[in-house]
């Protein structure tokens, strides 16, 4: 058979292995083409996805000064660097946006080199990606550390820029459908409620219907803001502590329950002898050997003698005056607002005097949040359009100085020492009630439903970093920062987590 096609003269058979070696050569080298074009396609989109996330960022970092116009011309030009000319001739590029997204549009051109026998002497691809941001409204609080320490290199110039460079990148990013809102909660022995509050139905006025501390520091009932008014100062809005179970939690305070109001903080008139004169202003008008008898004299408030408002010799650098207003120099907090100017212009008067009581702080921070009084201010838990956010940072561990005297130490929202209000052990500068508090409000409010992010400043105790990293919201929510210098750089990233954008489609 063989021997008679190599003789046959016709040709016809010729033509067709002629041909059907075209057909196999065009079939074999357009599948060559056609994975080429596949890998093309799978590059383009890549590009794509990458670049629809950087302009859709920078998109959102512009606001009105952005547009689809501005926007296309970034991505040609991102697009030109990140996708290689190999894999084909870049074509129309196209971005247009939304109120919460960014859509690019790209095409690329690949010449054949085997399909072109077919008369196809290219193909072209389109990738297509969706970068959305979140609309959801966000409600933030900053928890901030005010006390003494923050003083110290540069700790608190630092945060103040770091803090007040957050609201501005954070803000910037608001709209008519993505409202944005921060609570500002300075912090030391105190959390200062503002005098403004005074006569607030929450505020405990001492009437007949009064929470259980409120005289605990009077041998009788004592009007405590008229004691204010006596001795011619104003309360400066400084409160106490709540007693347990209110003290770490969002209930609503009314005058039906007593204990859920808040107690306007007083420093009481201590003993005249001995080393009771952190905060001696009057005479005792008792003739009591004991000194607690002393300084619970209800009468010397009456009729006020020996009046003494001289600077306090307590602490060497903490040279205020003495008087019922005593260690309350905490700067108001900030009820949520849209006002943002205001919480910058608030940040940068924050000043740096007293002791480390972050419960306290992370409690008003979670009350600003909260859609309960005494604010009332933010969007029931169950509004899953809504994000609440909680940034604590603190320079220290718990401490509230304890003493050798009858008083046990120093008076904050938790009274003073010897009342027990942190437990019977609360250990050295009562930190070890302090930290137990501490924990138990986290977990309340993470269990609410707030994200915290907590900030430990240059603190080199172990267990003080673990407790905040507890109390965080998990892994990449706490920040343990070693100096002052980085402070910029951990707010930044926190915003960048809340805002952070994703791929939608």
């Amino acid at each position: 058979m063989i021997t008679k096609l190599w003789a046959d003269r016709r040709g016809s058979y010729t033509i067709t292995f002629g041909l059907t070696g075209l057909i196999l050569v065009v079939a074999a080298g357009g599948t060559t083409d056609m994975m080429r074009f596949l890998d093309a396609r799978a590059k383009l989109q890549d590009a794509v996805d990458a670049t629809a996330l950087i302009v859709a960022a920078q998109h959102k970092n512009d606001g009105a000064t952005s547009d689809s116009t501005a926007d296309t011309a970034k991505a040609k030009a991102l697009l030109a660097k990140t996708f290689s000319s190999k894999y084909g001739t870049l074509g129309t590029v196209a971005a247009t946006t939304t109120v919460s997204s960014l859509t690019l549009t790209a095409d690329v051109s690949m010449d054949t080199y085997f399909l072109k026998i077919g008369g196809l002497d290219s193909l072209t691809t389109t990738a297509r990606s969706t970068a959305a941001w979140s609309v959801s409204s966000l409600e933030i609080a900053l928890v901030l550390d005010t006390t003494g320490s923050m003083a110290d290199s540069s700790k608190l110039t630092n945060m103040k820029s770091a803090a007040a460079s957050m609201v501005e990148t954070i803000s910037a990013k608001a709209s008519s459908t993505y409202s944005i809102k921060f609570g500002l909660v300075p912090f030391s022995n105190f959390v200062n409620v503002g005098a403004s509050n005074s006569a607030a139905a929450w505020i405990d006025k001492g009437g007949s219907s009064r929470s259980s501390i409120y005289d605990a520091y009077f041998s009788e009932h004592a009007d405590r803001l008229a004691i204010f008014t006596k001795l011619g100062k104003t309360w400066p809005g400084c409160v106490e502590t709540r007693p347990a179970p209110y003290d770490v939690d969002e209930t609503a305070p009314s005058t039906a329950f007593p204990d859920t109001l808040f107690v306007p903080a007083l420093h009481p008139d201590e003993p005249d002898s001995g080393s009771y004169i952190a905060n001696d202003y009057m005479g005792d008008q008792s003739s009591s050997y004991n000194q607690i008898d002393k300084m619970k004299n209800k009468k010397k408030y009456d009729n006020p003698s020996n009046v003494d408002f001289s600077n306090s010799t307590l602490y060497s650098n903490y040279k205020v005056p003495k008087g019922p207003q005593f260690l309350c120099d905490v700067k108001p907090i900030q009820r949520l607002t849209s006002d943002y100017s205001s919480v910058k212009t608030q940040i940068e008067a924050l000043t740096a005097a007293g002791s480390t009581n972050i419960p306290e702080g992370i409690s008003w921070g979670w009350r600003t949040l909260s859609p309960k009084a005494p604010f009332a201010d933010g969007r029931t838990y169950a509004d899953t359009e809504n994000n609440k956010i909680m940034v604590v940072l603190t320079d220290g561990t718990n401490s509230i100085n304890t003493f050798s005297t009858s008083l046990g130490g120093a008076y904050s929202s938790w009274g003073y020492p010897y009342s027990q209000r942190l437990g019977a052990n609360a250990g050295t500068n009562q930190r070890t009630g302090l930290d137990a508090k501490t924990r138990s409000v986290c977990a309340k409010a993470k269990a609410a439903g707030i994200k915290i992010y907590t900030i430990g400043l240059m603190i080199d105790d172990e267990d003080g970093q673990q407790m905040l990293s507890d109390c965080s919201s998990g892994n990449g929510y706490y920040y343990n920062s070693p100096s002052a210098s980085q402070l910029q750089s951990i707010f930044d990233d926190i915003a960048k987590k809340i805002s952070k954008l994703r791929i939608a489609s």
